[in-house]
Formats: structure tokens, C-alpha cells, sequence
């Protein structure tokens, strides 16, 4: 009766932990908070130096000697901080940029990112450039229907 007890507690637990999400409680409240991208793309000098929380499609990485930039379409993102969705007619693109190495063969064209961190605003000439400069990235791991599995998950967010 203890070991039946005792198995349904462990498998109880487990299940638990299978729904939680990658990216901190903390982190994903203050998602819930922050202005539409629209209203911080309008007006960044606004937001600069604030930190957000933003997810999309790779849909370029271009590592560089001090740093990776990658260029993602963003989505919106799930209560789990996963992005979700497809393309829309009004892409928003966001260029993410790391002092980290992001392996182009593993983050790859398509694959979903959730990234952490700063907009900041460059002006060069009288063009503004926006990014993100991020201080954590995740990578969603990919299902592999052939596999009949998920393949690929990236670093859990620590800070």
C-alpha cells in the first residue's frame, strides 16, 4: 500500500513539473504588463533601457565577431512564454542582438525564440535603428513528428 502511495506521489509530481514554464513566473507577469509592441515601436525613446519580454520566428542569424544578431518575426507569446501564431499581414520584425555565440546550425531559419532584455535605439544618419539587446534567449525545442518527439531545446533562462 506505501510503495502504491508513494509511486502516485512521485508521478504526481512529475506531471507537475512537465506543465511548468521555462521562463520565470516574474518574467511572464511582466509580459502581461508591457505596452504592445506597436505602442514601443512608435515611441522607443520612451522605453529605452526598459527590459521586455519578446518571442518570434527566426528568420535570420548572423553571428559576428563580438556579437550574434538575429533578425525573428514577432509573435505573440503563450502563458508559457511560448510564441504562437503565424505571420500576419503587418510583420513586425525585431532584431535581436547577443554578445553571445547562437550556432546558425542550431539556431536555425523557422525555429522560436523567446528573448529577454533591452530596447535600445541607435540613430545612424537620420535612420532609426531598434533592437533588443538581450540578456537571455531561449530556444524552443522542435517536435519531430518522424521522431514522434521534441528535438533541439535550448538553455533554460537564468539570471
Amino acid at each position: 500500500m506505501l510503495k502504491n502511495l508513494l509511486f502516485l506521489l512521485a508521478l504526481s509530481s512529475l506531471g507537475s513539473i512537465g506543465f511548468c514554464s521555462i521562463i520565470p513566473k516574474d518574467l511572464l507577469n511582466q509580459y502581461k504588463n508591457q505596452p504592445p509592441l506597436e505602442t514601443i515601436l512608435q515611441k522607443p525613446e520612451g522605453y529605452q533601457d526598459r527590459f521586455f519580454l519578446v518571442g518570434g520566428k527566426i528568420l535570420s542569424n548572423e553571428p559576428l565577431e563580438d556579437r550574434t544578431e538575429l533578425l525573428i518575426e514577432q509573435r505573440k507569446l503563450s502563458h508559457s512564454g511560448k510564441p504562437v501564431g503565424s505571420s500576419s499581414k503587418n510583420k513586425r520584425l525585431i532584431l535581436i542582438i547577443t554578445k553571445d555565440f547562437l550556432d546558425p546550425n542550431i539556431y536555425t531559419e523557422g525555429r522560436l525564440v523567446t528573448a529577454y532584455g533591452k530596447i535600445t535605439v541607435r540613430k545612424l544618419g537620420k535612420e532609426k535603428k531598434i533592437y533588443l539587446a538581450a540578456r537571455s534567449i531561449y530556444l524552443w525545442p522542435q517536435f519531430n513528428p518522424i521522431q514522434g518527439g521534441y528535438i533541439g531545446g535550448g538553455p533554460v533562462f537564468f539570471f
